[in-house]
């Protein structure tokens, strides 16, 4: 190996690791960046109601069995977290839409939005706190 190479190789490494690192970077505007809507305790409980009145059709890992996926690519970007709650208050469970009250569809929201990488935080996701969120999933 010549002078020149032994000279290049750690540069060349050093821009291997970044470029790794990168690959586990969060993408800009990403969850990663997410305000936190909701607590860690309201997702708790959203993940039980979710598996009583959602799971049957959504899948028991958000992965979509007779209705969508509400994890993953197919969620990100697609719709405001506050359409994808009015969606859901107003058409779920799909046999008796509505049914819930509001403070289960909130909470069911705010495990959708951790299945989805968005941070818990130290304030409660409410019906009406849950209106203004523009940010996507």
């Amino acid at each position: 190996m010549n002078r020149t190479n032994r000279t290049a190789l750690p540069a060349l490494a050093l821009a291997m690791v970044a470029g790794i690192a990168m690959l586990g970077a969060p993408r800009a505007g990403g969850a990663a960046d997410s305000k936190a809507y909701y607590t860690a305790a309201q997702a708790a409980a959203g993940a039980k109601a979710f598996a009583q009145s959602c799971a049957q059709c959504h899948g028991a890992h958000l992965q979509g069995v007779s209705a969508p996926a509400l994890k993953g690519a197919s969620m990100h970007g697609s719709q405001s977290i506050a359409d994808i709650y009015s969606f859901m208050a107003q058409q779920m469970p799909a046999g008796n839409p509505g049914s819930l009250k509001p403070a289960t569809y909130a909470a069911i929201m705010a495990f959708i939005l951790k299945q989805n990488g968005h941070p818990a935080g130290s304030t409660t996701l409410t019906a009406q706190s849950v209106k203004s969120i523009t940010e996507k999933i």
